[in-house]
């Protein structure tokens, strides 16, 4: 029978007594296989807008089951960016937390410069590149409205608003609700005078806000697989799920078999198979109704906790350095993706002659895609964004990753 057992990592009266260390606060927090499952959550997203879809040319040729199910599996990729949302919140409490035990205080004006610091590097360069190029590529053109909802971070409430438009990077509106989270909860944290059980019940309070959200989203809108996915308040329930799981734990984490973590992966991913296959909560045209589509929300967050639970805890021996590296420039991969297989797929229509197998090309086009992305993601890590990063850690009260 497997068993479940927690390991304490950072004791509260172990934390309390290094306070009079000068570099007890400075001691690391950092876990690979979190960083390899940031990666396994990029690569959802990856293969949901790098898969055929109905529209796209290469429908024609599938069809049947296994069209079906590639759609659901497709479609379930989206909900990598709900995982990327719980993994942020957990450790973004966690290190709240720890800073609370060491310091008997939150710093947030440190806070925001280190998330200023991490974001808006990255993201104003590629927001720059979209006005560069915007002109003479279409593909990457933001027109003024876009521009601004991105830079004031309430992208994903503009393209909700525009539902049926084809938007330049539309993909970017995950930044704009995490930024609203990171707005928002240190600041709750701060207020909330001391992390303890009372103030779980503000992350808890944020499963049926999203019930309230979806029931008015879906009454009065068209194109609920888009309003619906891009409400903030939908969103914030996988943050709050993070944020239970850090004040639950309280710095431990699981000892689990390889039996239970295999179960954990396969459930996770037969949840997000029937949030997308059965409730259909991304299929355009699918004429669910709310109850429907909430259940369906539920089974992505269950998906993401059993994703979460089967990762975290491993041994640093069985994490790939690989794939925590690859986690470790997820963002690069994330905000680049978009990018490279604009240039691929230009590359492939360029050189199409009607001769070969069509789906052949599409699939190099693909691997060449993430290859591509790959590329530009370890070098805006090495060139771009590693000189922010250093000048973050100076604001780290406690330390995360190594640069």
């Amino acid at each position: 029978m497997a068993t479940t057992e927690f390991c304490p990592e950072v004791m509260y009266e172990q934390a309390a007594a290094e306070i009079s260390h000068p570099g007890a606060v400075k001691a690391r927090f950092y876990r690979p296989e979190l960083d390899a499952l940031r990666f396994m959550a990029f690569l959802c997203v990856f293969l949901c807008h790098a898969l055929p879809f109905p529209g796209s040319g290469h429908s024609a040729s599938l069809e049947g089951p296994a069209w079906r199910m590639m759609q659901a599996l497709r479609e379930s990729g989206n909900f990598g960016v709900s995982l990327f949302f719980l993994l942020s919140a957990y450790l973004i409490t966690e290190l709240m937390r720890r800073e609370k035990l060491a310091t008997s205080d939150l710093h947030l004006k440190a806070f925001y410069l280190r998330r200023i610091l991490r974001i808006w590097p990255l993201y104003c360069f590629i927001l720059l590149l979209c006005v560069v190029l915007g002109p003479f590529v279409s593909a990457l053109h933001m027109g003024p409205g876009q521009i601004s909802a991105n830079l004031f971070f309430f992208g994903n409430w503009y393209i909700a608003a525009h539902p049926g438009s084809l938007l330049a990077l539309s993909y970017l509106w995950s930044i704009s609700v995490e930024e609203q989270f990171y707005i928002l909860w240190p600041g709750m944290v701060k207020i909330a005078g001391r992390m303890g059980p009372g103030l779980v019940v503000l992350p808890c309070a944020c499963i049926p806000l999203a019930l309230g959200a979806i029931i008015i989203v879906v009454q009065r809108t068209q194109h609920p697989e888009v309003t619906v996915w891009l409400n903030s308040f939908v969103q914030f329930q996988f943050f709050a799920l993070g944020a239970i799981f850090a004040f639950a734990l309280r710095g431990k984490v699981p000892r689990l078999s390889r039996r239970t973590r295999t179960t954990f992966w396969i459930g996770g991913t037969v949840a997000w198979i029937l949030a997308s296959g059965a409730c259909r909560v991304k299929a355009p045209n699918a004429g669910v109704g709310p109850l429907r589509i909430w259940v369906g929300y539920e089974l992505i967050a269950l998906g993401c906790a059993l994703f979460f639970f089967a990762a975290l805890g491993m041994a640093a021996k069985r994490v790939p350095k690989w794939a925590s590296y690859l986690g470790k420039i997820s963002y690069g991969l994330y905000v680049f993706h978009g990018i490279a297989l604009l240039i691929t797929t230009g590359v492939r229509k360029a050189a199409e002659h009607g001769a070969g197998d069509p789906l052949l090309a599409y699939a190099a086009d693909r691997a060449l895609a993430l290859a591509l992305t790959t590329l530009l993601a370890v070098l805006s890590y090495k060139y771009l964004e590693t000189p922010f990063l250093k000048m973050k850690d100076r604001f780290a009260v406690i330390q995360s990753r190594a640069i």
